[in-house]
């Protein structure tokens, strides 16, 4: 390790070329014309002091670390740059206390990085400064270690600016970044800060591709106001044109700053945001469309849902701004902090900008437009903020019982035939300010009620082929559709059917009312097993008992035999739909009398077999 103190250079063309690791005390080139420090690519240099530069020159390509002199029993406030001269080359600078620019600094393609804790020891350098009589222009800046750094003059970085975790202070100046690349500002949780009006400072930015530039905007509270907020801004552009925009950040009332946060379009806003305001602007270029947008923290600001341009009153009628004007349409989006854009943005005569509450807009109600009364529950929604709280009113109905009737989305049962209402309003939670009533106009149509009976000859005991009248006892209703349970089906008002076997049957009517509204009922049918014979009929003519008729029902064997009182057969059958009608085997008519009848039948679990008499008469 090569140890220098206090090394003057006062040759006539002296080079000295360092290409070696040193560490120094402290460098201080004098007066004497043509002295050259040459630092070769890949040398690195430590001084443990300041860098003095009085007229001469530095032509840097490795890296000078400045780090404060360090004894055993204090650190010295020291590690500055102090340029009187000329510096150049494409190195890296690392100053432990402040930058002092007086004369000609060639950037190159160097990297200037202020970092008051070299190797982790910290410098009294609590703060950093840039400053000088001279403006600087670096390529790469880099914040790193602690304190604020302050930019004293309207300096520019032309390639990479890297924030770390740092504050760069502009306090009344402008600083700017002039690389179009949209990310040539970095950052973790660093920031740009600037003095409140008049000496307000910016941050500037030159754009050029379509992107979204990021404009890292905060304050760490008093002077500047407080408390320490971050609130950032972004500008999108859509086409490559070249352009520049300059932001501030002033944390605390903009009223203090004559932009008076109660004089605004109370038919449009709510409230403006007191907390803080932007000021926002373009340089150039006056048909660029960007779109902007304000982030905020909505768990210590507010939930803001608009932004408000202030305008400024034409003379004579004050000299100061009069009044916010809303910039809506606006939409909400979170990425990761919540933000209020404004899209297509192209106005750019009056640049202080501010969160809103915004008077909602009267929102659209969407849900049915037709119901039947009886249908059930119909949901509507209003398309506003769902976090917002909304006044519903009804007419012709009630909201279903236990339904949220302060959200945004309700359940309503209407029960008056005719037109029903329902309105809404939106109240935003600042101001309690509310939207003029949306109203929603619902055609309730009468319900449709649907109901029937069936009649056989005994409805308590139906047995399969007898044949059921479906009586159709609806009200409202001028279609039916019937299911009868066992594959067949009808559309008759009032429909016959006969079921073939025994079993359960659930017949199910749906009807339909003039107005489409629709009902339904089911009823179910048990068609049981079993025989019933008469014993006596009638077969003259009259269509009353005209026949013997055995009912039979769920039988898988039938045989029936009718006998004379001696003994001759008079008739045969081998399925109960055939019936006896009076007459023997050669179709004479049997006489009045007494015959019998042997009966052979089964079913899948029971023997219905038997013999007995049956009487018949025709006069």
């Amino acid at each position: 390790m090569v140890k220098l103190k206090n090394l003057h250079f006062s040759l006539i063309f002296f080079f000295l070329v360092i290409n070696v690791k040193g560490q120094l005390d402290s460098i201080t080139m004098t007066k004497e014309n043509g002295v050259v420090v040459y630092c070769a690519t890949g040398s690195q240099v430590w001084i443990n002091g300041s860098l003095r530069i009085y007229g001469d020159s530095l032509f840097n390509n490795g890296t000078i670390t400045l780090a404060g002199q360090q004894i055993p029993t204090a650190i010295t406030n020291e590690g500055d740059l102090i340029n009187n001269g000329k510096i150049s080359g494409n190195g890296q600078y690392v100053v432990g206390a402040n930058w002092f620019n007086n004369d000609t600094f060639k950037c190159g393609t160097s990297k200037v990085i202020l970092n008051n804790m070299p190797n982790a020891v910290p410098t009294l350098a609590t703060n950093q400064y840039i400053e000088g009589s001279k403006i600087t222009a670096f390529y790469d800046l880099t914040l790193t270690g602690v304190g604020i750094k302050y930019v004293e003059h309207n300096d520019t970085v032309k390639h990479f600016l890297n924030l770390n975790d740092r504050e760069l202070a502009v306090l009344s100046n402008t600083l700017s970044v002039s690389n179009i690349d949209p990310f040539a500002i970095q950052r973790t949780s660093g920031f740009v800060s600037n003095l409140p009006i008049p000496n307000d400072g910016w941050l500037s930015r030159k754009v050029g591709v379509a992107a979204t530039y990021l404009f890292p905007m905060g304050s760490s509270g008093p002077p500047y106001g407080g408390p320490m907020r971050y609130r950032p801004v972004e500008i999108t552009t859509h086409k490559a044109d070249t352009n520049r925009y300059i932001v501030g950040f002033f944390n605390y009332n903009a009223t203090i700053d004559n932009y008076n946060t109660d004089s605004y379009d109370h038919t449009k806003i709510c409230l403006i945001d007191s907390l803080f305001y932007h000021k926002i602007n373009r340089l150039y270029n006056p048909d660029t469309v960007v779109d902007i947008t304000v982030y905020f923290d909505q768990t210590t600001d507010g939930a803001w849902d608009g932004l408000a341009n202030f305008n400024y009153c034409p003379p004579p009628i004050t000299p100061y701004p009069c009044e916010w004007a809303s910039m809506r349409p606006t939409s909400e989006l979170y990425s990761p902090m919540w933000g209020i854009k404004k899209s297509n943005w192209n106005s750019w005569s009056y640049d202080p900008y501010a969160l809103t509450a915004d008077v909602p807009i009267a929102d659209t109600i969407v849900g049915a437009s037709t119901v039947c009364i009886g249908s059930g529950p119909a949901t509507y929604q209003a398309w506003g903020n769902p976090n917002d709280v909304y006044i519903w009113t009804i007419t012709g109905g009630h909201f279903v019982p236990g339904s949220d009737t302060i959200g945004s989305t309700v359940q309503v049962i209407w029960t008056q035939a005719g037109t029903g209402i329902l309105t809404v309003q939106e109240v935003f939670p600042f101001g309690s300010c509310r939207s003029s009533a949306a109203s929603f106009s619902v055609t309730v149509n009468p319900q449709a009620i649907a109901n029937f009976q069936i009649l056989c000859s005994d409805s308590l005991h139906i047995f399969s082929y007898d044949l059921i009248h479906f009586i159709n006892l609806s009200q409202n209703a001028v279609q039916w559709s019937w299911n009868f349970g066992d594959g067949e089906e009808s559309t008759e008002e009032s429909p016959f059917h006969v079921y073939p076997q025994p079993g359960k049957y659930n017949v199910c009517l749906s009807v339909s009312s003039p107005k489409d509204c629709t009902a339904d009922t089911c009823m179910t049918v048990d068609v049981v097993e079993g025989i019933v014979i008469p014993n006596v009929f009638t077969p003259n003519g009259d269509g009353k008992n005209d026949v013997f008729d055995i009912e039979a029902s769920g039988m898988v064997v039938f045989q029936l035999e009718i006998y004379n009182r001696w003994g001759a057969l008079l008739f045969e059958s081998e399925s109960p739909s055939v019936k006896w009608d009076g007459r023997t085997m050669s179709g004479a008519d049997a006489a009045d009398g007494t015959y019998f009848y042997i009966l052979t039948a089964k079913s899948e679990t029971q023997d219905y077999s038997q013999h007995g008499c049956v009487t018949l008469l025709r006069h």
